[in-house]
């Protein structure tokens, strides 16, 4: 019940609403998540002048659950304005929320499953956000890594098991695109963040504010928290602020 009115009170008109909500419930009896990703996709209307395309998928559904109902990226500190760099971007949801949300001018989305980026880019799209999105994987170094999708949209990760996917850095996206600044940078990498932070963060020094999901099972999130906050940023922790807030790094520079 809890979901069905949250599709009435988000979605912008009642075939919104219902497709939403008769998906929500379809995905409870389903005891199973479709192999097949790369679907056909159902589209919506949200308050807001928003459209979104999503699978009858757990992870997709979860997606829209997490960020639109739960609104588990709003930040804990003042708008940021400028560039988002999603990290995960999966299709794309978050970075939709962030830039109807915030003074967001543009984004640069990074995610390395192909049939997720191709949704990504088409919700950007649809919702007339400035946005490049690339298939990749994230990392400390260039190379050539494993990517290992999930039947569930949201849990793939890099592993030696998954198919050839190119890897990047965050310093050669900045190059790449010319990005002297980026006012948020949003991670959830499913374990990644480790490699991510162990390897070389000169790209901190242009970087205002990080909001991340950590995975603590799979990283050493202490290790992360203690490097990060020594770059100039202040660790905001989760729930500290206020209900659900999410771990974040804010650079709070002096007036």
């Amino acid at each position: 019940m809890q979901e069905w009115r949250a599709c009435a009170r988000l979605c912008a008109d009642p075939q919104s609403a219902l497709r939403l909500g008769l998906d929500f419930a379809l995905s409870r009896l389903l005891l199973w998540s479709p192999e097949k990703r790369g679907g056909r996709s159902r589209k919506i209307r949200l308050r807001g002048d928003v459209q979104l395309c999503y699978r009858l998928n757990k992870g997709d559904l979860h997606s829209i659950r997490e960020v639109w109902f739960d609104e588990a990226y709003r930040l804990p500190f003042d708008d940021p304005s400028g560039t988002l760099l999603d990290l995960g971007a999966n299709i794309g949801l978050t970075s939709v929320w962030l830039a109807k949300k915030y003074a967001i001018e543009r984004v640069i989305a990074v995610e390395p499953d192909r049939s997720n980026a191709i949704l990504a880019r088409r919700n950007l799209d649809l919702n007339a956000i400035k946005s490049e999105v690339l298939e990749a994987a994230i990392g400390p170094h260039e190379a050539t890594v494993g990517f290992e999708s999930s039947k569930f949209s949201n849990l793939g990760r890099v592993s030696e098991k998954g198919l050839p996917t190119a890897m990047i850095t965050v310093d050669t996206i900045l190059e790449t695109f010319d990005c002297t600044k980026l006012a948020l940078v949003k991670i959830d990498i499913e374990g990644g963040e480790q490699q991510l932070f162990d390897g070389p963060t000169g790209w901190l020094d242009r970087t205002d504010a990080i909001i991340i999901e950590f995975h603590p099972t799979l990283v050493d999130y202490p290790k992360i928290i203690k490097g990060v906050a020594g770059r100039g940023f202040t660790y905001i922790r989760s729930n500290s602020v206020f209900p659900n807030n999410m771990d974040c790094f804010k650079r709070f520079r002096r007036s």
